[in-house]
């Protein structure tokens, strides 16, 4: 009965964290683009750890991309 306690409280604590990053990030959320707050949550919450890898990263991503018009961006959205 503890281990499952103990399981729910780390729930209760990653969705808290989860909230909080999101409503101090983005102050009008939208049910359309939930999944891509959450998409960014769950990518900060997983590379937090390696913080002198995060510049070098974003460096090299930002190099390999190609400029992306909104148009395209729009379309990977849910429609609804």
């Amino acid at each position: 009965m503890a281990m499952l306690r103990e399981a729910f409280t780390w729930v209760n604590t990653m969705l808290g964290k989860a909230k909080n990053a999101i409503q101090g990030t983005y102050h009008g959320i939208s049910d359309q683009h939930v999944p891509r707050y959450l998409a960014e949550f769950g990518s900060r919450f997983n590379r937090r750890f390696d913080l002198p890898a995060m510049i070098p990263r974003l460096g090299y991503i930002a190099a390999c991309i190609l400029p992306m018009p909104e148009r395209p961006l729009r379309l990977a959205e849910p429609s609804g």
